[in-house]
């Protein structure tokens, strides 16, 4: 999964309980239980649904790649970092500007001519040394940290302002096919193929032979070596196949309560009552679109004036099974008062996993949610289980010692 699970429901329950206070905000009234309940089921859908389309449908995933890894001219995007990413390419006389000269490579040409080849492109931004891919199983960093130590091995035979542009893009591999380096392909300002030739590492050479009016595959003009290295779309393409995407959701739900962070706060002793002051002083003229102050500096608000709080906040340890039966039985007391009831628990079963936690929203008739620290910050919850509610204007915040 692209975010950690923790991250996802905490940011689904944030926008959930919004949703529920503008509700109960806009019309008065406490929203559908169904609506709440919809809650918990979004949050183990997020964790169990199948994998998003970006991971089943690999063609589109691995031509996102492709872009990617390309340096398209326009975004300089080189993928193998520059020994001296700072320095400025040199320009050199006698080099036709509006043509690039594109030098397809492979590790399989040994070391000694990989050297040469990246000499040839050393200070010349029209000329670039192209690899087809990875070796399988080779992570692109592994391949960049090789292709480093080959050009500060270079380092005496290059100009220190002189570094060559390298490039991962199995496009130019194509079509039509190559299968063995070095072959160089020269292209104009469009993109458009003007000659090719392989065997050759010399660019100039290839720029001369255009300069004289020929065009198309000049032939095969000294040795050559099968590309060694896969294309990287059929890599990726590989790679993604066999990756077992159900044991790795399993795996991850497996973990969340591993790595869950909860918030260890002792149980209450004595029963106490603290009231919260909210009031808020603005520190600045607050001004609507139209230019209506709506509130002046240093002016006291309220914010429970502005929009009421007609929930109860019920906080507790739900590893005490005192705790979640008198919590849940307060819950249902709040209800049918006409008070809304939220459940926060500090801390789950991390044995028990998402078994536990299903079996205390069971006992509770209603979703529950981990406490968060800002929750925790805002409400000053010191011991559990205490229970938020608003009473004559004021939030207050009730502790009291679980029975039994």
């Amino acid at each position: 999964m692209r975010c950690s699970e923790r991250r996802w429901v905490s940011v689904l329950i944030s926008a959930l309980a919004t949703m529920i206070i503008a509700e109960s905000r806009a019309d008065g009234a406490l929203p559908d239980p169904a609506l709440r309940d919809q809650a918990v089921q979004i949050q183990e859908q997020v964790l169990t649904a199948p994998q998003p389309g970006w991971l089943i449908e690999q063609q589109g995933n691995v031509e996102d790649w492709s872009v990617r890894l390309r340096d398209l001219r326009a975004a300089r995007q080189v993928l193998v970092t520059p020994l001296r990413s700072d320095v400025e390419p040199t320009d050199q006389a006698g080099t036709d500007t509006d043509l690039t000269v594109t030098i397809l490579a492979s590790r399989a040409l040994g070391e000694a001519q990989l050297r040469e080849l990246f000499a040839q492109a050393s200070g010349r931004p029209e000329v670039r040394v192209v690899f087809r891919g990875v070796a399988p199983g080779e992570s692109l960093g592994d391949f960049i940290r090789q292709i480093h130590v080959l050009l500060r091995e270079a380092r005496d035979g290059l100009s220190i302002n002189a570094i060559p542009r390298i490039e991962i893009d199995p496009r130019p591999f194509q079509s039509p096919l190559v299968e063995v380096a070095p072959t160089l392909i020269t292209t104009d300002g469009a993109g458009k193929e003007i000659a090719r030739v392989s065997g050759i590492s010399r660019p100039d050479w290839l720029l001369e032979q255009v300069e004289e009016g020929r065009r198309g595959d000049l032939g095969v003009r000294g040795p050559t070596v099968a590309v060694s290295e896969p294309d990287l779309i059929a890599e990726l393409q590989r790679r993604l196949a066999g990756i077992d995407w159900s044991a790795r959701r399993e795996a991850a739900l497996a973990r969340y309560w591993e790595r869950a962070s909860f918030a260890e706060l002792p149980t209450a002793e004595q029963v106490r009552e603290r009231r919260l002051d909210l009031t808020l002083v603005a520190q600045a003229d607050v001004t609507l679109p139209d230019g209506t102050t709506l509130i002046r500096a240093g002016e006291r608000v309220d914010p429970l004036a502005v929009m009421p709080f007609r929930q109860r906040l019920f906080v507790f340890d739900a590893t005490d099974p005192r705790q979640v039966a008198e919590v849940a039985r307060r819950g249902a007391a709040s209800r049918a008062e006409g008070g809304l009831p939220l459940y926060l628990a500090t801390r789950l079963d991390r044995q028990a996993g998402w078994g536990g936690y299903r079996d205390v929203q069971t006992a509770l008739h209603d979703p529950l949610y981990l406490l968060t620290p800002d929750v925790q910050r805002r409400f000053q919850i010191e011991r559990v289980p205490a229970v938020v509610e608003s009473r004559d204007g004021t939030l207050v915040v009730a502790e009291w010692p679980p029975e039994g």
